[in-house]
């Protein structure tokens, strides 16, 4: 048996279970406040009749005693007149004595109807005969309790029978619903064992209105997620495959090189110094060095998803800019470029201060790699580099623009995209990784903000963010 048809089993038995455990109780509790009921109400009219035959008694003692004058010829006769059925009258004089008996009639025995017997239980209850006529004079009332009980006895067992049935009926539609409303969740588990990575196969839904339905295409929205990282994870390894290979091609092309040159076998006329090889090999290592820091970046961001607490304080952006911007100064000048900084004003955000750092770190660096990249003329002037903070009643604004080439409005959309990197950059810088900027909007993103690209007063682009202001 397959391990979701034995769950399926157990989760249907169970129900079941429940099903019929409940309608049992629930039946019981109905049978006892029905039996309660049918007593209480049985009894009532058990002493409504009790209280009828005896006044049955004085009624025809008060008609009576007119002719015969005195009680005693009176109850006389009527003793003899008088028969019920299932219950006896007994005259008590006033000294409580027994005056006589009337004439009982026991419910299918006739040949105790002269002794006066009744079938036992007897329940006796004794009332006034008349207390204007006959002082002192009671009458008791000896009623037979045995078909009352035999009654409720008759209800007991059609509540033994009646209600065990019920329960079987219970558990077998129970058995059945469960089967029925359990059917789709097991479909849907065989659809599941089937699903492999990347397949494109997803959970039949027999009802997509109802619960199990709903719970389907939430199931089918979580495998669409997956597939989709999975396939982001793919192509991320790919591209960072393909990002590391370049470099560490060229190390080993310049370790050959190096290696032919010591041998001897190297014809070249130009000669291959031993320092010239590791100057090269420091550049690449940087390179690999800058490439593995932010892959790592990268899969941290991953690892902790949007929903990962975020280490935030109250800290101002125009102060953190101004304690980072002069360390670039020295690249800046080393390039030949001018780096600008203005921050008049006091802009307080909530934010982690060492993320906040790397995304300004990434805007100044990719501003100062392509600006730096372009041909500068003998007496022009030279490029420039400009960062700004400027703070709105809401939000908070880091702007950074730089005289370069500019980026293409239809290059913007993917800007930020991992690994990629437009044409026009490919072509000036071959040293990038396309992931800085990628780096850069997920910062962004943690932080509750946004940033677009625009075109910089400056002749080349400009980054706006735009975080809230604390």
């Amino acid at each position: 048996m397959p391990e979701h048809t034995g769950i399926r089993s157990r989760i249907r038995t169970r129900f079941t279970l429940l099903y019929a455990a409940t309608v049992l109780l629930l039946l019981l509790v109905a049978a006892t406040v029905t039996r309660q009921a049918l007593r209480a109400t049985l009894q009532q009219e058990f002493d409504e009749s009790v209280r009828a035959s005896a006044a049955l008694v004085s009624q025809f003692f008060r008609t009576e005693i007119a002719e015969y004058r005195s009680i005693e010829a009176t109850l006389t006769h009527i003793s003899g007149e008088l028969v019920f059925e299932d219950r006896a009258m007994h005259i008590r004089r006033p000294d409580d004595s027994h005056f006589g008996d009337s004439v009982s009639m026991p419910r299918g025995s006739a040949s105790r109807m002269a002794r006066g017997q009744l079938s036992a239980p007897v329940r006796a209850v004794r009332f006034p005969l008349d207390p204007e006529l006959a002082p002192g004079w009671d009458v008791e009332v000896h009623a037979s309790l045995a078909n009352l009980n035999a009654l409720l006895r008759r209800i007991d067992r059609w509540f033994g029978f009646g209600i065990p049935a019920l329960v079987a009926v219970a558990a077998m539609v129970g058995w059945w619903l469960t089967g029925r409303t359990l059917r789709p969740v097991g479909e849907m588990a065989s659809a599941a064992a089937r699903i492999s990575p990347a397949s494109g196969e997803r959970l039949p839904l027999a009802n997509p209105q109802d619960e199990l339905g709903r719970l389907g295409e939430r199931f089918n929205a979580l495998l669409d997620r997956l597939d989709g990282a999975l396939t982001q994870q793919r192509a991320f390894l790919a591209d960072a495959a393909h990002e590391l290979r370049t470099p560490i091609a060229r190390m080993r092309a310049r370790v050959e090189v190096a290696q032919l040159a010591a041998t001897g076998q190297l014809t070249s006329a130009s000669p291959v110094s031993t320092e010239d090889t590791l100057r090269a090999l420091d550049v690449e290592l940087r390179v690999v060095s800058q490439h593995l820091d932010e892959l790592m970046q990268l899969a941290q961001a991953d690892a902790a998803g949007d929903d990962a607490p975020l280490r935030s304080e109250r800290l101002f952006l125009d102060d953190l800019v101004s304690d980072e911007v002069p360390r670039w100064r020295p690249q800046a000048m080393q390039a030949g470029l001018h780096l600008d900084m203005e921050t008049p004003d006091e802009a307080p955000v909530m934010g982690d201060a060492v993320l906040l750092r790397r995304l300004l770190g990434v805007l100044l660096d990719n501003a100062l790699r392509y600006t730096a990249s372009e041909a500068v003329a003998p007496g022009a002037a030279a490029g420039r580099v400009r960062v700004r903070v400027v703070a709105h009643d809401g939000d908070v604004e880091l702007l950074v623009e730089d005289s370069g080439p500019g980026i293409p409005p239809s290059e913007r959309a993917r800007v930020f995209d991992r690994f990629h990197r437009g044409e026009e950059a490919r072509r000036r810088r071959a040293d990038g990784s396309g992931l800085g900027l990628a780096i850069a909007a997920w910062v962004v993103q943690r932080h509750r903000g946004n940033v677009r690209i625009e075109d910089s007063p400056l002749g080349g682009a400009a980054f706006r963010v735009t975080l809230p202001r604390a």
